[in-house]
């Protein structure tokens, strides 16, 4: 239908039918007239299509420089007018050249003149109408199907970004001789800024982290790619926490990524139960003890990469076998139920006073359940990341 041999042959035929009978209403005429009301709709309807193929090819492409200097898409206003305008113009043409020739009478009257005049300008308000009804409507959906085709491309490159940075992550749960850990990250949307990581270093001693970068979705996730990949390859030096905390800390820094920074707890444990640890304007983690005493572990330093040069203190305390570090994010105690009640730090401790579990695994089930439980319906507001470490003794 979009071929030019349909709207200069089909197109006109088809067109000429309503008109015909049209005017043979308005005329009074019998239905054996039909022929020659047919005939002249379809001399007009030639002769307009016609006029308007012409105008789209030669009038409509040079609009642009017409209204706009040579540049853009043709003004709608103008458009518009430069159909209306050879529509009717071709349909005064057409009806003095049946005047002229075969149709006298066509304008053989003022009142002829006025009526031919006044139907030529309702019918080119209406089919101009109806056509650029069609144009918008197929624009419209042209619209929607890219936006449409557009969200499903982000969704699945989201998709893919997620996958990623699950990837990145270490396996959720991880066993040593001496030690049990767990983790696992729940972003708020599909990536988030949070991270956490368990690994083995050079001087037999496992090394543990959990970070939080500032902000939500992508911008977030990058961002936390990038703490991560320079955490990681400082931390596997096997220098002690407050220094990898300064070499972080430097290397962020270097990079002056504006209004973007990181929270990062870091701690080390020995066979023997030693902790060092440091911590870098993280939330305070909590060491449950097996004769119920709750610790937090606050020393460090301030944020990772607003300032440089700052520097990071590390702290020493001995785990007995049985104790459970759990060090979480501020997804945790941000965490909001529909009435807008945060989580807080008392429920936390709450949660984590509960009967002992057996393993890490239920530690960090039992808070992240706890949290999602109490957000109920409501999307979670922040990452909420969760990792847990119990030092099981001194190995055989």
């Amino acid at each position: 239908m979009r071929h030019p041999a349909f709207f200069l042959l089909a197109q006109p035929l088809l067109i000429s039918v309503p008109f015909a009978l049209f005017f043979l209403l308005m005329g009074g005429g019998a239905l054996s007239q039909i022929g020659g009301y047919y005939l002249i709709a379809a001399i007009f309807s030639f002769a307009v299509s016609l006029a308007v193929q012409a105008n789209s090819r030669w009038i409509v492409p040079i609009l642009p420089r017409m209204t706009h200097e040579g540049g853009g898409s043709p003004n709608l206003v103008f458009q518009i007018a430069s159909y209306a305008v050879v529509s009717l113009a071709a349909t005064l043409v057409t009806a003095l050249a049946l005047h002229l020739t075969i149709m006298p009478q066509m304008l053989g009257s003022t009142r002829a003149v006025i009526r031919l005049v006044t139907f030529a300008l309702l019918f080119t308000a209406l089919f101009l109408g109806i056509i650029y009804s069609i144009f918008f409507q197929r624009r419209l959906v042209e619209r929607i199907r890219a936006e449409a085709e557009r969200e499903a491309r982000e969704g699945q490159e989201m998709r893919v970004a997620a996958e990623i940075q699950q990837a990145l992550l270490p396996p959720r749960s991880r066993a040593g001789t001496w030690y049990d850990a767990a983790g696992a990250s729940l972003p708020c949307r599909t990536i988030g800024g949070d991270f956490f990581e368990y690994f083995d270093l050079p001087d037999g001693r496992i090394g543990f982290a959990l970070a939080d970068v500032a902000g939500k979705g992508p911008p977030a996730a990058l961002l936390a790619a990038m703490v991560q990949g320079i955490f990681d390859s400082h931390a596997r030096r096997g220098a002690g926490p407050a220094a990898t905390m300064s070499s972080v800390n430097e290397a962020i820094a270097a990079r002056e990524i504006e209004a973007r920074f990181a929270t990062l707890f870091y701690a080390i444990l020995g066979p023997g139960g030693e902790l060092v640890f440091s911590n870098a304007g993280h939330n305070p983690p909590v060491v449950l003890r097996r004769r119920d005493v709750v610790q937090r572990l606050e020393t460090g330093g301030l944020m990772l990469g607003p300032f440089k040069g700052a520097t990071f203190d590390e702290e020493r305390v001995v785990l007995e076998p049985g104790d459970v570090l759990v060090v979480y994010s501020d997804g945790v105690t941000d965490a909001e139920r529909p009435d807008g009640e945060q989580f807080g730090e008392e429920r936390l401790l709450e949660c984590l006073a509960g009967p002992p579990l057996a393993t890490v695994e239920a530690v960090r089930d039992r808070l992240l359940d706890a949290v999602k439980t109490f957000a109920s319906d409501r999307p979670l507001f922040d990452d909420v990341t969760v990792l847990a470490v119990r030092y099981l003794g001194p190995s055989s």
